[in-house]
């Protein structure tokens, strides 16, 4: 059986070639993933080394509300055995572009500490100088040597820093998302208004006991004490590249691959046992058992396996390592020295191949135990379409209904994480269920998707139509392979549209108006000069403005804002009136009114400069603009004239292109260059990009299940070929062109292909809405119509492109030939 079976290998290993590129492109994925995640760790390991020298503690704020009071570092300073102590002031700063206006997308604002990673240059040695997150001087284009102009806080006036320096803020939270500015202490609370530390870093010895100390003078609460190791291991987790996380969902989306490859591996045995049928029976007829016929078709899957995961793991290899180059060329952080292969990896990898195409053949194998002897007088059987059995229809509706309820239930809890599990585990048993009907839904779906082919391409078309339903079975898997992928293509597709959408809802029920205008800085008195609305006003192209006007009051003891909107924007009521409203009147909002402990009716007492004045609540208002006091235009310019705007809300014509509305609020602005404009438009457009990096990356990897299933059904097209020579030769010999004979095929890949397609499409879609509803109950469930037309157009071409080869082998065939074959 051993000669049996090598001999079996080289008569037919081209048509085990497909089987076996369907298994290496599986297992070069799995061995790439592994090799991606085994880098990043040793880049994370790294990392920590070399971050644990740099503090010996660090005591961090848990809760951005409740950062580290200003004295915190001069209290660790004086316990024994402290040696330094830093802390990182860290917050939003104001940046201006070389034009004199501030940046759209701005860094944060953050100072300088042992912890801060120098790449280039040097760090700040006195007040005027700064350093750049390299991500920062990247997008701003500048370098060391160049000055940067920062606006302070308070006041919102210039700061020219020379910048010395680039450093790397990988893995440090926000910073690493948004870039940053480095300076001194002094300047970081000067230029983003913070005096609070987010972080203190501690150096001293020895570690444990020191520890201990610090976390006896910060005490518990909001505040959380680590040892320098223990910290940037929490670094590494939280900086959004947990290389733990990461291999994992990257090793997920190559066992789909896997299992895509096995449909393909199990349809090509499946053809291969039908066509081989006398050789077995010849095999049994001198003597071989059932037991040796099963070890014989088994061993070459074993083979075919072995070879292709070698070649597999070689090529996944290489696939890793190209991707940390171009990782480190477009300034990831990670390179080629990261690079990292394990005997773990290598042996994981060769077991996943060898695995997937040993267990994908053992149905066909055990076909091939039911070949009886006799079967050796008789010629190549043709392929016949059967009926499915009625218990199987029973148990696919049974399947697809527990996947529906399932997905149903999901729906119904309150919960996130279990409802999402419900979804997923509903969705997997109605595709089960698709698979056990698979057969049946295949010859209804490509019937109804070959009617135009038969009326409107003739002979070739008839032909291909009776060949897609020539045998459902072996149709249902090529088709089931393509559907894995479009069905988990189509359902991404349709999550990220919906975030994308509900981004968008959210962006605008946040900031009702296309842009919004605040003054540089932050004292009560910085405003903006009313010329600016009365510019805007006088615009064809604006239809809608709000002008927030506030000034400070004293109110039982405290200083508080009251407020005045006039424009396009009004406050909902939630009880009272605000009829009438005007002089001595104020509108509070809920939450406002119970922190003073009134209610509508009630009086209010303010002083306003050295003046007492008094005044009624008539309303309790809300909204997602609107101040906490809130008196009526005329009154509050009578408390406080010639007050200058707080904000502004402006809203442009609906389609006015975005360059020119923002050039329209760039010279309207004039009078205060240093302005800050908020685009509703590029926060919605940041947003939006995320997303769709997301799903590009995420489609990128279901593309690899894709490319498999094209191999699947060019590999059913190939080997139909070799089955049914004689009859293609018959169709030519009665006068079918080789162009016809070539068309039939192409029109047979395409039914294949717009079958998975839409169905693919369909349970996608299906499911995707109910995942997006779990995810959010007030996400804005949209369909990416485009998209989803240019996966069914995809799958189109996706067969025409599979038919490819099969064609050209077609073409070549000589009649005669194929007439004496068999």
């Amino acid at each position: 059986m051993r000669r049996l079976t090598l001999a079996g290998l080289r008569a037919h290993w081209r048509r085990l070639l497909l089987a076996a590129l369907a298994t290496l492109l599986g297992t070069a994925f799995v061995a790439g993933t592994l090799v991606l995640g085994d880098s990043l760790r040793t880049n994370t390991e790294r990392t920590i080394s070399g971050n644990a020298n740099r503090a010996d503690v660090v005591v961090a704020a848990q809760n951005l509300l409740r950062k580290l009071p200003a004295d915190t570092a001069a209290r660790i300073g004086e316990l024994p055995g402290v040696r330094q102590v830093q802390g990182l002031i860290q917050g939003d700063v104001t940046v201006l572009g070389r034009n004199g206006r501030p940046i759209r997308d701005q860094p944060v604002g953050f100072s300088v500490t042992m912890r801060t990673s120098v790449t280039a240059g040097r760090v700040p040695a006195v007040d005027d100088e700064a350093v750049l997150a390299e991500q920062t001087a990247r997008a701003l284009g500048y370098r060391i040597g160049d000055l940067i102009v920062l606006l302070d806080k308070a006041r919102g006036q210039r700061h020219e820093l020379r910048v010395t320096g680039l450093v790397d803020v990988a893995g440090q939270g926000v910073l690493a998302l948004r870039g940053g500015v480095g300076v001194t202490e002094p300047v970081a609370r000067a230029m983003t208004g913070e005096h609070a530390y987010s972080e203190v870093y501690v150096r001293g010895a020895p570690t444990e006991s020191l520890r201990a100390k610090v976390a006896g003078v910060v005490g518990g609460g909001p505040y959380a004490v680590y040892t320098g190791p223990q910290f940037a291991e929490r670094q590494a987790a939280a900086s959004g590249v947990d290389p733990v996380v990461l291999r994992s969902g990257l090793v997920m989306f190559a066992l789909v691959a896997l299992f895509v490859a096995m449909f393909v591996i199990h349809n090509t045995f499946n053809i291969l046992i039908s066509q081989r049928t006398r050789e077995l029976a010849l095999a049994r007829c001198v003597g071989a058992s059932a037991r040796q016929v099963f070890a014989s078709v088994v061993a070459e899957s074993a083979l075919v396996g072995t070879f292709a995961a070698a070649l597999g793991l070689g090529l996944g290899i290489g696939a890793g390592y190209l991707a940390l180059a171009v990782m480190g060329a477009s300034g990831a952080g990670l390179g080629t020295e990261m690079f990292t292969l394990t005997p773990l990896t290598v042996a994981l990898s060769m077991l996943a191949g060898v695995a997937a195409t040993m267990a994908a053949a053992l149905l066909p194998a055990r076909a091939a135990t039911r070949v009886a002897p006799i079967a050796a007088l008789g010629v190549q059987p043709e392929s016949r379409t059967h009926r499915l059995p009625r218990s199987r229809l029973v148990w696919a509706l049974v399947l697809c209904a527990a996947g529906v309820l399932g997905a149903v239930a999901g729906l119904a809890t309150n919960a996130r994480i279990y409802p999402l599990v419900l979804v997923a585990g509903g969705g997997l048993l109605f595709f089960v269920g698709v698979i056990v009907a698979g057969p049946a839904l295949v010859r209804v779906l490509a019937g109804a998707v070959g009617l135009p082919f038969r009326r409107f391409l003739g002979v070739p078309g008839k032909l291909a139509v009776a060949n897609a339903l020539r045998n459902p079975s072996r149709a249902a898997t090529t088709v089931l392979a393509l559907i894995i992928g479009i069905t988990l293509t189509t359902g991404v597709s349709v999550i990220t549209r919906s975030l994308e959408s509900s981004v968008g809802a959210g962006v605008g029920a946040a900031i009702p108006a296309d842009y919004l205008v605040t003054p540089p800085g932050t004292d009560a008195d910085v405003t903006l000069p009313r010329s600016i609305s009365v510019d805007l006003r006088g615009r064809s192209e604006v239809t809608e403005l709000t002008q927030v006007r506030e000034a400070p009051v004293t109110v039982r003891g405290e200083t508080a804002m009251m407020s005045t909107m006039e424009g396009a924007i009004r406050p909902a009521v939630v009880r009272g009136s605000l009829a009438g409203f005007g002089r001595d009147q104020v509108a509070l909002r809920p939450e406002r009114a119970a922190e003073l402990g009134v209610d509508v009716g009630d009086t209010l007492a303010m002083t306003v400069g050295d003046r007492l004045v008094r005044a009624t609540v008539v309303a309790l208002v809300t909204g997602n603009v609107v101040p906490r006091t809130l008196a009526s235009p005329s009154w509050f310019d009578e408390l406080f004239p010639h007050r200058g705007d707080t904000s502004l809300l402006v809203r442009f014509t609906p389609g006015l292109p975005a360059s020119a509305s923002r050039a329209i609020m760039d010279k309207a602005t004039d009078p205060v260059p240093t302005a800050k404009i908020i685009a509703t438009a590029d926060a919605k457009d940041r947003l939006e990009s995320s997303l769709n990096q997301v799903t590009t990356v995420v489609t990128g990897l279901l593309a690899f299940a894709v490319l498999i299933s094209l191999i699947g059904i060019a590999n059913t097209m190939t080997l139909s070929i070799l089955e049914r020579s004689r009859e293609s030769a018959m169709l030519r010999a009665l006068g079918l062109a080789r162009r016809q004979l070539r068309l039939m095929l192409i029109i047979e890949a395409m039914i294949f292909g717009i079958v998975g397609g839409l169905v693919g499409v369909a349970l996608g879609t299906g499911f995707g809405l109910m995942a997006a509803r779990v995810i959010n109950d007030n996400i804005v469930l949209s369909l990416p119509y485009g998209r989803i037309a240019l996966i069914l157009v995809g799958a189109a071409l996706a067969g025409i492109l599979a038919a490819l080869i099969p064609g050209r082998r077609i073409a070549k065939d000589s009649v005669m030939a194929s007439l004496a074959r068999n």
